[in-house]
């Protein structure tokens, strides 16, 4: 992944979102991932979760019908 952006974990501070031209894009910059990464000991990031972004929105369906998440965890968010 080539990282564009990335912020702090809202929960978990000591982890980043990062989003950007994913690792199987090959330079054309056409496809964009978002990865949840975490940090070694010695502060080097760790690889974390890659994810097409065209994922998400299934991923978070999932995630609520198998109640990981509850849509009321939205009304907290920027959305």
């Amino acid at each position: 992944m080539t990282v564009v952006n990335k912020e702090i974990c809202n929960s978990n501070p000591e982890a980043e979102i990062r989003d950007g031209f994913a690792s199987w894009d090959h330079g054309k910059k056409t496809h964009f991932s978002i990865k949840y990464t975490w940090f070694d000991k010695r502060g080097h990031a760790c690889r974390g979760g890659e994810v097409p972004v065209e994922a998400l929105p299934q991923m978070v369906d999932v995630a609520i019908k198998h109640g990981y998440l509850s849509k009321d965890v939205f009304k907290k968010s920027v959305i």
